[in-house]
């Protein structure tokens, strides 16, 4: 039998089954706290039983941490695909979070399907721009496909005097903003000093920009 519905408008804040949902955000913007704390709503107040996934690529944390020390132990994955080896059939009612999505391959589009399809609640958490301002990873098909409205969360502008949200990441190396040519995927607090801060579209700066979507155009991408 397959739990497969179809679209919702109204949704419920603690589980929600045969569900999509999705929040996107820069840093500091509390989009893991509200991950975490949808959790501890659902399995404390909806005796819901709930699974948390991240990547295991992101090595800043082991578990999902937010910024104001509220942690959810989680699993750390490779390939979105390997959500398959935790999860088999739903049994009821289970919430499936999975953090800092934009960094799984395109199998995660399909494993959310397909949990789904079973009956899970799957919410999602990521960043929707890149450095460069530029869709991240697998995060817009991943929106598209919420059964919810997408919950977007900005934090503050990092610019002192700039009260403007901050809806753009930043990328420093070295405390310069990074050239738009550096690849994509670069953790905070690896080589050269990384470093990523939320600023808002005024303030937000990538060198070689231009070259970039020239050369992105150019061969065809």
């Amino acid at each position: 039998m397959s739990f497969f519905v179809s679209k919702i408008v109204a949704f419920n804040e603690t589980f929600n089954p045969a569900t999509i949902e999705v929040v996107v955000g820069t840093m500091y913007s509390g989009k893991s706290k509200e991950l975490i704390e949808r959790g501890y709503r659902a399995e404390k107040f909806g005796h819901t039983s709930v699974h948390y996934f991240k990547p295991e690529i992101d090595t800043r944390d082991r578990d999902i941490k937010s910024r104001d020390g509220q942690i959810a132990k989680a699993t750390s994955i490779n390939h979105g695909k390997d959500l398959m080896k935790y999860l088999d059939r739903c049994n009821g009612q289970e919430l499936v979070i999975i953090d800092e999505a934009q960094f799984f391959d395109k199998s995660i589009i399909y494993a959310v399907q397909i949990l789904k399809a079973r009956g899970y609640n799957v919410v999602i958490g990521g960043l929707d721009k890149d450095f460069r301002g530029e869709p991240f990873g697998y995060m817009p098909h991943l929106m598209a496909l919420s059964d919810t409205p997408i919950k977007t969360k900005y934090s503050v502008c990092s610019v002192d005097g700039c009260v403007e949200n901050g809806s753009h990441p930043l990328r420093l190396r070295n405390g310069e903003a990074d050239s738009a040519l550096s690849p994509t995927v670069l953790i905070e607090g690896s080589s050269d000093e990384i470093e990523y801060r939320p600023v808002c579209k005024k303030h937000h700066e990538v060198p070689d920009f231009v070259d970039y979507i020239t050369k992105k155009m150019n061969n065809g991408e």
